[in-house]
């Protein structure tokens, strides 16, 4: 029963060492910090990339603070807040710095964010390097600016400089232009060899760098750390998780801060992306790797996010079994920790009741759910139909914002009873996992289902000559459920008008024989313009459900689709269940296993309070015996618990929730 925080800060070394000093000590001790990070450079204290001189100064400054802290127990960290630099914003380089910059697929250059192959550079930041490392901090991180897309103001990222497109045809052995090595990766159908080359070339030059930096940092007795973004815009890299790790590490653990919130006070959705987010990157973690999650507060304090929200990203990293919360409170100004003294006091009051979450889930429990699958070699393998790197981005959270807010819980792993796809997915697994798949459970939206026919697997879902329509080319407005199976009632209907991006292209088939279809489309007359959603069994035993619209271009959530879709997967489980909660709307549960082990968490995104629900826990869970709502206040209170329905003795506010134990 643990928790670890670790404060991420920045003094620049313009600041009163002493006063400084004094402050730090006096907030790790108030606010209980295990571990304090030092940024450098960072942020407002930017101005593009230092020299090695003006490195020199910073590590001047740190080293007072950092020996103070270490003499009271508290580790120290160091996070140098550029390699390539994360964007321009204005930046220049420097009059001696005559490197390469980073030029994204269009042809644009930047001003300061440099290529990593630029040699001069390299050796830069290899002396950079070796006066980091010579300060011996725990770790020494490396900010996820070592990556290749999101470099502002270049159009995706980069690069694609004249040393990548040589390199590129040295390895190739061709003489191609930026232009044609564009045209070959992004051509419509099958992924060109070229893709696979180019990404293998931007991973391994990649790789190749953190390996000598790595070096460096051992040799001298610390640890390379690695901050990382989102994992399905890492995909669109080519990026080789399992190739990172020892790149990284060799003589000592891994050590991971991976992004999973917002940065600001966020509306429920972002629980479901931080949801997903922290299951996509337990998949590429191995299990011994030190998972360090970001806490993030940008442009800082209360104002920006609220400390209710901060504690509930902090309790789903504890959900997720981190071994530390990368916390960031304080400003890179260098503000003064005692201008707000109520953010140590928060901190610690929060802390009993992280740990004792913590202690309730262990690192080989795995997400129980709806399978909405992801792999990291999703970049590799999608077809595109547009001349744009961000085609290569497989959104595979579609279905995840749809189910959980309806009270379903998922999992970014395949399952074995039902699986949902969405979008573009269904051009990145293999024949064989999809008929794996096709044969139990199955729910579509329009655009898999149509990649599903191309693939030839038509048969399998039921239909056959798949196209679509807008609202331009036929009025609809709304989808009526008529079959009381799969609805509500008979009757019941739900918006696909103007304002809704997800219905803005409509699936439209021929069926075949044994397709039943559930609801219809109707135009703003109440005429009837088109089929709505079907299901079918086919010949593999399998059952299959579409749903006519793209379940990647947002929402429109409504006591009816919930209804609908609740019946859908009941119908798709065969009556077993997958794990799900009822009590109100934006209750949003979780569920984990490994093996023996079982743990539930609901938790509550609405700002409508919550006084009970009940449980469907997954099939193998048995029933709930223990339920305790984790306030965001820091407290536990123990709830009422009878035939898995739960009964709160406060009310359950938003962010909050309820951690549900079975017999065991």
């Amino acid at each position: 029963m643990a928790v670890r925080y670790v404060a991420r800060m920045q003094f620049g070394p313009h600041e009163d060492s002493r006063t400084l000093r004094d402050q730090i000590l006096d907030v790790c001790r108030k606010g209980k910090i295990d571990e304090v990070i030092f940024f450098a450079f960072a942020e407002e204290q930017n101005d593009g990339h230092d020299t090695l001189e003006r490195i020199k100064s910073w590590m001047a400054a740190i080293r007072p603070w950092k020996r103070a802290l270490e003499a009271r127990g508290v580790e120290v960290s160091l996070n140098p807040w550029h390699s390539l630099l994360h964007c321009d914003r204005y930046r220049q380089l420097k009059a001696d710095q005559r490197w390469q910059t980073m030029v994204d697929w269009r042809g644009k250059s930047a001003t300061a964010v440099v290529c990593p192959l630029d040699p001069e550079w390299r050796a830069y930041y290899a002396e950079a390097m070796h006066l980091f490392a010579a300060e011996r901090f725990r770790v020494l991180w490396v900010d996820d600016d070592i990556r290749y897309h999101n470099h502002e103001p270049l159009d995706w990222g980069g690069c694609w400089c004249p040393l990548h497109v040589a390199e590129f045809n040295r390895r190739a052995g061709v003489t191609a232009s930026r232009e044609e090595i564009i045209y070959h990766v992004l051509q419509p159908g099958p992924p060109h060899p070229w893709r696979f080359l180019w990404f293998n070339m931007w991973d391994e030059l990649h790789t190749e760098l953190l390996e000598s930096w790595r070096e460096i940092v051992e040799t001298a007795g610390s640890r390379l750390g690695l901050m990382s973004s989102n994992p399905e815009v890492h995909a669109a890299e080519g990026r080789q998780w399992d190739r990172w790790w020892p790149a990284m590490a060799q003589r000592f653990p891994n050590v991971h801060r991976p992004h999973f919130w917002g940065y600001s006070e966020e509306s429920p959705e972002i629980l479901v992306y931080g949801i997903s987010m922290m299951q996509e990157n337990r998949m590429v973690q191995p299990q011994a790797v030190e998972s360090v999650p970001e806490i993030e507060n940008f442009p800082y304090g209360p104002w920006n996010k609220s400390f209710r929200q901060t504690t509930a990203q902090m309790a789903l990293a504890q959900v997720f079994a981190s071994d530390g919360l990368a916390i960031s409170l304080y400003d890179f100004m260098g503000n003064l920790p005692s201008d707000e003294p109520e953010r140590p006091k928060f901190l610690a009051r929060v802390k009993p009741m992280l740990a004792w979450l913590g202690g309730q889930f262990t690192k080989s429990m795995r997400p129980v759910g709806v399978g909405t699958p992801w792999h990291p070699g999703m970049g590799r393998r999608v077809h595109v139909d547009e001349m744009n790197w961000r085609a290569l981005e497989v959104n595979t959270r579609g279905w995840d914002q749809w189910l959980a807010p309806f009270g379903f819980a998922y999992s970014k792993a395949a399952q074995p009873r039902v699986n949902a796809l969405a979008g573009m997915m269904a051009w990145t697994f293999t024949e064989e996992e999809l008929r794996a798949w096709l044969a139990h459970g199955m729910l579509l939206d329009g655009p898999a289902a149509a990649v599903l026919i191309e693939r030839g697997l038509g048969e399998f879902i039921g239909l056959n000559q798949p196209r679509f329509i807008t609202q331009e080319e036929v009025l609809y407005s709304m989808e009526e459920c008529f079959d009381a199976e799969f609805g509500l009632r008979p009757g019941a209907q739900m918006s696909l008008n103007a304002d809704k991006p997800y219905k803005n292209r409509l699936l439209q088939a021929e069926l075949r024989p044994g397709v039943r279809v559930i609801s219809t489309l109707r135009g703003p007359t109440q005429n009837a313009v088109g089929h709505g959603a079907a299901v079918f069994e086919n010949m593999l035993g399998g059952r299959i459900c579409v749903m006519p619209w793209d379940a990647t271009a947002g929402t429109n959530l409504c006591t009816q689709r919930q209804v609908q879709l609740d019946r859908v997967i009941t119908w798709l489980n065969r009556g077993f269940a997958t794990g799900s909660v009822k009590g109100g709307a934006w209750l949003v549960p979780q569920f984990f296993a490994d093996g023996e082990l079982w743990r539930g968490v609901v938790w509550n995104a609405s700002p409508d309070a919550c006084s009970g629900f009940s449980v469907s826990p997954p099939d193998g869970m048995g029933p709930i015996t223990r339920a305790v709502l984790c306030t965001m206040e820091g407290r536990r209170i123990e709830a009422e618990v009878s035939s898995n329905a739960v009964s709160l003795p406060k009310r359950m506010h938003q962010w909050e929730c309820v951690i549900l134990n079975p017999s065991e």
